[in-house]
Formats: C-alpha cells, sequence, structure tokens
C-alpha cells in the first residue's frame, strides 16, 4: 500500500508541475449568506453546525438572547437554504426545561430527515443538560427523555450526531467509557453504555470523538492510554447495529495520537486528529488503518488544547477546521493524504468559548459556518 502511494504521489507531482491538473490549493469563491433572526425575544445568531439533507441545507445554533429574559438567556434555531446562500428560519418547538434554552451544536441527516442535538449549561452543577431535537414538517420539537439518557450519574460528554441509512448515531462518553446513543426514527434515542467491546477495559482508558457509517457498519474513532500514561493511541470501534462492538487497533506513532473526526469518501475512511506536535491523517482501506501525513503546526505559546473541528466530504475532495489552540485553520484534500491550507473570508479571534468554525459539503458546493462571538455567519462555494 505504501508503495502504490509513492508511486500516486509521484504521478501527482508531475501532473501539476505539467500543469494537467488544478491544484487543490485553488481559492474557493465565497458567497456570504443571508441568515435571518427567527421569530421570538431578540438577540444575536450563533451558528454552529450545518447538512445537506433532502433538497436543501438545514442550520442549526441559537439565538444568544441581548437583553435576557426573567427565565433564559439562549434559545435554539435553525435555518433552511435551497442555495446555501439564502436562509429562511425555520419553527422550532421546545417544549421542555433545557430545550427551551438549548443552542443546538450538531446535525444530522437520514432518509431526508434531520435530528439535532444542543445543550446548554445549568443545573446544581452547571453541567451541559443535552437535548435531542427530531424533524416534524418543516420545523424541529424537541424530545422528552429520561433524565439520565444524555445526562445524570454516570454522564461525561455528548458528542456529534451522524445521520445514515440506518438512522442515527450520537457519540460520546460515560464514565464508563466510550458510548453511544442510536435511533431509527429520530425520536427515540437508546445509549450503548458500558458494552463490550466500547467501554473502557481494566487500567485502559478511552474517548470516543465522531462516527460514521461505511455502508456496511458503524465506525467510531477516538484514542486511548494505559492507566498512568499519557501517550494517547488512535482506537476505532465498528459496529453493524450499533449495539454490539468490537474495538480496533489503529497504526499509530511513538507520540500522542488520538483520532477526533472520521468521513467516508468513495475509496476510503479518513480520519484526522492530533499527531504529536501537528495536525495527522489516516486512512482506512481494506480493512486496514495506517498513517498518512501530518500537517499544520501547534504553537508553544497556544492557551487552548488543539482540535480538529470539523471534516467534511465534497466532489472536489476533502474540508476540514482545525484549531491550534490559537487560532482556526480551513484546510482541504484531493484524498485525505496531503492538506493544503485554504483563505477563509472569516476567522474567528479565538477558538474557545462562542468561536466557531466549521465546515459542511455536498456535491460541488462547500458551506463555511463561522461566529466570531459578535455575528455568526454562513458563507458558500461552488469553486
Amino acid at each position: 500500500m505504501r508503495t502504490r502511494r509513492t508511486l500516486a504521489a509521484t504521478a501527482l507531482a508531475a501532473a501539476l508541475a505539467s500543469g494537467l491538473l488544478v491544484s487543490c490549493s485553488d481559492e474557493p469563491e465565497w458567497t456570504a449568506g443571508e441568515v435571518p433572526l427567527p421569530d421570538g425575544p431578540p438577540g444575536r445568531i450563533a451558528v454552529r453546525d450545518a447538512v445537506h439533507c433532502g433538497e436543501g441545507w438545514w442550520a442549526v445554533g441559537g439565538v444568544l438572547l441581548s437583553p435576557p429574559t426573567e427565565d433564559r438567556d439562549s434559545r435554539p434555531a435553525a435555518w433552511r437554504s435551497t442555495d446555501g446562500t439564502t436562509w429562511e428560519a425555520v419553527p422550532v418547538s421546545a417544549q421542555t426545561y433545557w430545550g427551551r434554552r438549548a443552542v443546538l451544536s450538531g446535525v444530522g441527516c437520514s432518509d431526508g430527515r434531520v435530528v439535532a442535538v444542543g445543550a446548554r449549561s445549568g443545573g446544581a452543577h452547571g453541567n451541559p443538560r443535552v437535548t435531542s431535537f427530531f424533524q416534524d414538517g418543516d420545523g424541529l420539537d424537541d424530545r422528552l427523555a429520561p433524565f439520565n439518557l444524555f445526562n445524570g450519574d454516570t454522564a461525561t460528554n455528548v458528542g456529534p450526531v451522524t445521520g445514515a441509512a440506518p438512522g442515527w448515531l450520537i457519540t460520546g462518553n460515560r464514565v464508563s467509557g466510550p458510548a453511544v446513543w442510536h435511533s431509527t426514527d429520530g425520536r427515540d434515542f437508546t445509549i450503548e453504555e458500558d458494552v463490550p467491546g466500547l467501554a473502557d477495559e481494566e487500567d485502559f482508558h478511552s474517548l470516543a470523538q465522531d462516527a460514521a457509517w461505511d455502508g456496511e457498519e458503524w465506525v467510531v474513532v477516538g484514542g486511548g492510554n494505559a492507566t498512568g500514561t499519557l501517550d494517547r493511541e488512535p482506537l476505532a470501534w465498528t459496529s453493524p447495529d450499533a449495539r454490539s462492538w468490537e474495538r480496533h487497533s489503529v497504526e499509530g506513532s511513538e507520540e500522542f495520537d488520538d483520532l477526533q473526526r472520521v468521513a467516508v469518501t468513495d475509496s476510503a475512511l479518513v480520519a484526522l486528529g492530533l499527531r504529536g506536535g501537528r495536525f495527522g491523517s489516516w486512512l482506512r482501506e481494506d480493512g486496514a488503518w495506517e498513517m498518512a501525513s501530518v500537517f499544520g503546526a501547534l504553537p508553544e505559546s497556544a492557551r487552548a488544547s488543539p482540535f480538529v473541528a470539523s471534516l467534511a466530504t465534497s466532489d472536489r475532495g476533502l474540508w476540514a477546521t482545525t484549531s491550534d489552540g490559537a487560532s482556526y485553520a480551513l484546510w482541504r484534500s484531493e484524498d485525505g493524504e496531503e492538506w493544503s491550507e485554504v483563505t477563509t473570508p472569516a476567522t474567528p479571534p479565538e477558538t474557545a468559548g462562542e468561536h466557531v468554525l466549521v465546515v459542511a459539503a455536498h456535491e460541488d458546493q462547500v458551506l463555511l459556518l463561522s461566529d466570531d462571538g459578535a455575528t455568526g455567519r454562513v458563507w458558500a462555494s461552488d469553486r
């Protein structure tokens, strides 16, 4: 496999030198979208995630109220667009206490319908209170669920939601280690917690970060380390039904390795994460994971932890956003192996709190969601 990649890289370099190929570093042409304030208490728009579903795009986030009302300082919000630039707010009917306050952080599509997940910190300990939302007609409704489904004494975190042919899968972690929540109708989720093959083993602790459907099974990615060590190892877990799981080793370096985002291409699974003092990519081909490349750098002066914020695929290749702990960056790759940085129309000045940079893609269109802590914006590119 390494020989094939070397030959392919040599051929690609020759083609670029002769002008036969257009370099993936060609800059997109961005068009600013118009995202209206939804009906309701006023405030600033916060955008968090987007997905193409059915005949158009969905974007989710919230409105951070200004001034706050007597009982809340935020409310959930969602928008739809047929072209990625002109957006309309859709109704979000939130009936539960935390649903009315949630900011929607993730959205996934299955069979032409979306599910969103949101949260707002609160309660006695200030923990995020998670709520799921399902599509009802042209809008979203929140779903009343048992408190311990997403929260409770064994809660750690609830991560991104992924939509695919079987339904939806939410990736997260509990006190027992990696966990998932799955649903076929988008309304009722079932948690798989402390499950053999997914949960932590004795003296080894793991963290699940993201998931994808490869056409036959769910693939969850993350990392783990033995008790008492800081040497993180990249890991993956697979399941055909989201109930029974198997853990897989992933080729790693002698440094800190952690898989944080995963996406499916026509020929492979591509995962991005941290590899030592840089970002790294991994490919799974023919069932085996291998390290591909490193890119970017992690400055020693960074005040926050680095992470891969998003990963998406389009007809023009793969797109990712990363935070080096000090600033965000947008990256593009033709095959997941080599990555080049792309200029963005807006970059948040920080990478924590309300500052967000997320990329989404479908066919030949790419969306960039940017939030600088003052204004949430959506940009689209068809180039």
